[in-house]
């Protein structure tokens, strides 16, 4: 029997032991575990994962880190996010480490008297901005020695923020997952050859890609569940095979695949739970034609603007699934810090049991008392 051959669909080169790769059909930066080892070769794999990959997981990696998306190969990034004045801090752990990303200082002397405020991330950094001042002679050595004296390492808890959202640089990326998924499933490549040049940066990609929000979605999601999606659906009823993608159940994004089309109807979604980190059964509908697509791109601002807070809604869901990761994590930390105190094996005598239950009251008290800072107007 002969062996069947696969070519890629980027450059069409045959597919071979030599030049296979492992691709991943949704990106593995962002958790994506399809593969498939038929429809890319591995240079264009690699000049692809170079540009537009990169660009939309760097796009997405606030979700990615603070989720703790867990992924076929790990590769480490740091989540940067500017406080509430502007300063850059380093987080990790899905947030519950913060860190400043550089120290800063600001020196104003006014009407004779010095005001000085320093954020450093420890004493030998602090002293090291403070000679640096003397050395300049903004301050004396006096002056520097009363502020060691007075300064107090603090567990800074800042107000963080970060804008958010898909760039035009990463749009190829989406479009190469909705060919990479058509092609690994029908291997049709003559229907998906009209997207390379998207795909390779040498088409306006807003030809073939559509942003699209949804005051419902088209269908039943889990409260838990955070998911990415590829849904690929055509009819010849509506002329229009087309692939919805679904970013961490936020961003969603509709591919052209062919806006002429008269072929069998077709319907296959694939779903993973990037939180559970499993496939979800999702089974839908939603014919769509090239007129509901330009009809929502096109309409009016004050139209637009109505669809933003489901939107919302939805990231607002994604947060409250960290905060309940995060708040479990923390509870059974405080559990095992305030047992770890005593000798393992050991009795619990009643003052020890009420030591640890005054430990864990003080964890949720601080957890009450961070809640009502962050919800100060």
């Amino acid at each position: 029997m002969e062996e069947k051959k696969y070519y890629c669909y980027i450059c069409g080169k045959e597919i071979t032991a030599e030049n296979r790769t492992d691709e991943h059909i949704i990106l593995n930066a962002i958790g994506g575990h399809l593969r498939s080892y038929t429809i890319i070769c591995r240079d264009c794999n690699t000049r692809m994962g170079e540009t537009a990959d990169a660009k939309l997981a760097e796009d997405l990696s606030f979700f990615t880190d603070m989720l703790k998306v867990r992924k076929n190969r790990q590769n480490r990034h740091n989540q940067v996010m500017t406080d509430d004045e502007g300063h850059e801090i380093i987080v990790d752990d899905g947030g519950r480490s913060l860190k400043l990303r550089r120290p800063y200082s600001v020196l104003d002397t006014k009407d004779g008297v010095t005001n000085v405020h320093i954020a450093a991330r420890n004493e030998k950094e602090l002293q090291g901005i403070l000679s640096g001042y003397v050395q300049r002679g903004e301050l004396t050595q006096t002056q520097m020695d009363e502020i060691m004296g007075k300064a107090k390492m603090e567990d800074h808890q800042p107000v963080l923020s970060k804008s958010n959202s898909i760039s035009t640089e990463a749009f190829p990326s989406i479009i190469k997952s909705a060919a990479n998924f058509y092609v690994d499933k029908t291997h049709d490549i003559a229907r998906a050859q009209h997207l390379v040049p998207y795909i390779e940066g040498k088409a306006d990609c807003k030809d073939v890609l559509y942003l699209h929000h949804f005051k419902t979605l088209p269908y039943k999601k889990e409260r838990q569940q955070v998911t990415h999606m590829i849904h690929i659906e055509g009819s010849k009823d509506t002329g229009l095979l087309y692939a919805m993608m679904e970013y961490y159940s936020i961003y969603v994004y509709m591919v052209v695949i062919d806006n002429n089309y008269a072929g069998e109807d077709i319907n296959m979604t694939y779903t993973w739970d990037v939180v559970a980190g499993q496939e979800v059964e999702r089974d839908f509908r939603l014919p769509m034609t090239m007129k509901d697509l330009e009809d929502f791109r096109n309409q009016p601002h004050s139209q637009y603007v109505s669809f933003l807070p489901f939107v919302q809604k939805r990231a607002d869901e994604v947060m409250a699934v960290w905060e309940r990761a995060n708040d479990h994590e923390d509870l059974h930390d405080a559990i095992e810090k305030a047992f770890s105190r005593f000798p393992k094996g050991c009795r619990l005598e009643p003052e020890m049991i009420a030591q640890v239950e005054q430990d864990v009251m003080d964890y949720f008290i601080k957890k009450i008392n961070r809640s009502f800072k962050l919800r100060k107007p």
